[in-house]
């Protein structure tokens, strides 16, 4: 067969790969014996007929799996990934060119080849992301059908997991988000099954995924879509690019994982792995992780939008504090019969400083007032609740720990020059309701004003 004139039958960007069998029936070498013109022109000067593959693009175990595949198990393989480094999808074809014969001493130095075809398209679509077997697009389906539910967000995620946990007969499902503001690693949902990995005890941390190594991700995936692991040779691989997650999956028995990023527009919100997985179904689950990773993404970027747009209806831009919308459902959560204490604070002087120093210099002020506060009632709700009011809720709180906490802040402003509060405050043993106890606490706020004015009548409002 001349292989030249079979590749330039074919329109789309087109190669023959030749792939070695090693004698422990692993991918060895692979070559790219010869391209048509259109798959030179994608590749660019660097190509040559013959060349092993990773001197063009950067080696990849999931790209060589699926070589294996198709040249030395005779199978047809597709794939339509996402290529992170073109910013595009490519649709891979790779289809068997002969069944390929053990020499006489077995497997030894079997060599197969595989017709390989791509094609790129600028954005993900449907028509052929839903391209999947049956029974992956019927795990997908009910997946959806969760995600769509009247359910908590949480417990929809839970049925998601559990319904790849069931087709990839898995050991453990995770979905890990990555909190670039506050540095952190954060677990949002997790299936796990009995005595699997990871192993917990009652003191130890609560993950053994840090923030540096959920960042280390994003580097090892590179310009491919995932990161697979299906054996000791994959392993192997991945420990000499992160040794420390690998010795941490060794010693919690991890023999096979599917990790794949979780994105919406490009941006990376956090990744949906998969571990100790049936491997003679790693094509299957393979599959079925990358469609779900579209769906989880944008269900998780429309949730993670949600909870930050509720989060601000919560907060004063300002200061940061709570604002009066999360007083009042703060205050639902006070039961009849339970003690607490409320102080009434009013920042003085406020209005001459904005009158005479600029609004600037009054911002300024009262997000100094925050944060004196928030330090020194820390284990408290605090409000800010109008433009110089703020008000601090001590629920279940003893009497004498709330007059001892009164004490410490009027100590405080007896030693500040620059930050004074009028306050009223009330303790309730529950015998008194919260209405009765916040307008108690107004009216002493109110004659507190009066006095501190009275006594520096010079920063009185005009």
């Amino acid at each position: 067969m001349n292989l030249q004139q079979f590749v330039d039958t074919v329109a789309m960007p087109c190669c023959v790969l030749s792939v070695h069998c090693t004698p422990e029936h692993t991918c060895g070498e692979i070559r790219i014996l010869c391209s048509n013109q259109p798959y030179k022109a994608a590749m660019g000067p660097g190509y040559y007929d013959g060349m092993p593959y990773h001197e063009l693009v950067p080696q990849d175990n999931k790209f060589e799996d699926y070589c294996f595949r198709a040249a030395i198990l005779g199978q047809r393989m597709h794939a339509y990934v996402e290529t992170r480094a073109l910013h595009a999808w490519t649709d891979q074809t790779l289809i068997p060119l002969r069944a390929p014969e053990p020499d006489a001493d077995g497997d030894s130095g079997r060599t197969g080849y595989c017709q390989f075809i791509f094609e790129f398209t600028q954005l993900a679509e449907p028509d052929r992301m839903a391209t999947v077997s049956v029974s992956a697009a019927e795990t997908v389906i009910r997946a959806c059908i969760e995600l769509m539910g009247k359910g908590s967000f949480h417990d929809s995620l839970g049925k998601c997991l559990d319904a790849i946990m069931d087709y990839s007969e898995a050991k453990g499902c995770r979905i890990m988000l990555a909190d670039h503001e506050q540095e952190m690693a954060v677990l949002l949902c997790e299936r796990t099954a009995a005595g699997a990995w990871p192993t917990r005890t009652a003191d130890a941390a609560e993950d053994v995924i840090t923030y540096s190594l959920l960042c280390s991700w994003e580097k090892m995936i590179g310009v491919s879509n995932c990161i697979l692991v299906q054996n000791a040779q994959d392993m192997e691989l991945l420990a000499k690019s992160n040794p420390v997650w690998a010795e941490s999956m060794h010693t919690h028995g991890v023999t096979s994982l599917v990790l794949i990023p979780l994105q919406r527009n490009q941006t990376v919100l956090g990744y949906l792995y998969v571990l100790n997985f049936n491997t003679e179904k790693t094509v299957e689950v393979k599959e079925l992780v990358e469609l779900m990773s579209f769906f989880l993404g944008s269900e998780i970027a429309n949730y993670l939008l949600m909870h930050k747009l509720d989060t601000m209806s919560r907060a004063d831009a300002l200061t940061g504090l709570k604002n009066r919308r999360a007083m009042e459902e703060r205050l639902r959560g006070i039961t009849p019969g339970m003690p607490f204490g409320v102080i009434n604070l009013d920042l003085n002087g406020l209005k001459v400083v904005n009158d005479t120093q600029g609004h600037d210099a009054g911002d300024r002020l009262l997000v100094k007032a925050a944060e004196a506060l928030s330090k020194m009632f820390y284990q408290d709700d605090i409000f800010r609740t109008g433009g110089d009011e703020f008000i601090v809720l001590s629920p279940g709180i003893t009497r004498d720990s709330f007059e001892r906490k009164l004490q410490r802040l009027r100590d405080s402003m007896s030693k500040s020059a620059e930050l004074s509060f009028a306050l009223g405050s009330f303790w309730s043993g529950g015998d008194v309701g919260l209405q009765a106890a916040f307008r108690t606490a107004d009216e002493r706020m109110y004659a507190d004003k009066r006095a501190y004015y009275l006594k520096n009548p010079e920063r009185k409002k005009r």
